[in-house]
């Protein structure tokens, strides 16, 4: 991997983003026309659930911290909503092979738009299995569950008024060593159930138990990455409706740390995407921008959770 972007590289990066951002505020995102979809992923959920791949670096391996808190305001926020919304979690790897998460969402006012107020809109608590990759093993994978919930009374485009049971299947693959090219698929499903808040599900979000295909891949160069992913979620097997919704979503992963390596404490990563989906409610574009804050804990020995990794 080179030190340095060529020029034709950094003109490329600037160009793509420079037309995302210049979409923001007259796209509508997924997650922003109505309720909150768990289908409306971001890349750095998608790769937390993948074997090996991680947000903020080419792989696991190495990462000498087992419990790591996160921060992930959502920058859009700013253009669609009077409030933003600040998810906080933590990841705690309890060994070689399992890792338990917890998300806590919250809202407030953000003063560009009228007041809209604060609170806590939503809480998800999950687990992963996975074995990850080795020059013995190419091909990694990983199983595990998300469960999700509203909390309290959030305001009603921030939840569909149901809680979400989210299992998942995933494999990852290194397919070009050299130039950090790595293939990713999966699937998983769906399972909703009635909460007594009012229902409110978003644009083209599915409105019963459905299940999601999806595959792609992520490439790294020495300043970002850049992942493309392709989803199709379907309806027709798990219920009596037979609805479809296909997605492309291309992204752009920029660290914005000095040394985003495993053994960093603290990361910092800029997160740019966009998305073309076709549903029942027709066609969509859209773009989003995050915001992923990480801050590494070191718990009992130091070797101890290195040695997890190898």
């Amino acid at each position: 991997m080179p030190d340095r972007l060529p020029p034709p590289s950094l003109r490329l990066l600037a160009a793509l983003l420079g037309s995302l951002l210049a979409g923001v505020p007259a796209a509508r995102a997924q997650s922003d026309a109505g309720g909150s979809s768990p289908s409306a992923w971001d890349i750095s959920d998608l790769l937390d659930h993948l074997p090996t791949v991680s947000p903020f670096g080419k792989f696991n391996a190495g990462s000498p911290f087992p419990i790591k808190y996160y921060a992930r305001p959502r920058l859009g926020d700013f253009f669609h909503r009077r409030y933003l919304r600040l998810p906080v979690g933590a990841r705690a790897q309890l060994s070689e092979h399992v890792e338990l998460s917890t998300e806590l969402e919250g809202y407030f006012t953000h003063g560009l738009k009228d007041p809209a107020g604060y609170g806590l809109s939503r809480l998800r608590v999950g687990g992963k299995y996975e074995e990850v990759m080795s020059p013995l093993h190419r091909l990694g994978w990983s199983t595990g569950a998300d469960f999700e919930t509203p909390l309290s009374r959030p305001p009603l485009e921030l939840t569909d008024g149901h809680r979400h049971l989210l299992p998942y299947l995933a494999f990852s693959r290194v397919l070009a060593p050299d130039c950090h090219l790595v293939g990713y698929t999966g699937a998983s499903a769906d399972f909703l159930s009635h909460t007594p808040l009012p229902i409110h599900f978003g644009h083209n979000q599915l409105h019963s138990n459905s299940t999601t295909l999806g595959a792609g891949l992520t490439r790294d160069w020495s300043r970002f990455r850049v992942a493309l992913t392709g989803t199709w979620s379907t309806t027709a097997l798990l219920s009596d409706e037979g609805h479809h919704l296909f997605a492309l979503r291309p992204d752009i992963l920029i660290p914005l740390t000095r040394k985003p390596g495993p053994g960093a404490r603290t990361h910092l990563l800029l997160i740019v995407g966009g998305r073309a989906v076709h549903g029942p409610d027709g066609n969509e574009l859209g773009v989003n921008a995050s915001l992923r804050i990480e801050f590494a804990v070191r718990s009992g020995h130091p070797d101890s959770a290195r040695a997890y990794r190898k």
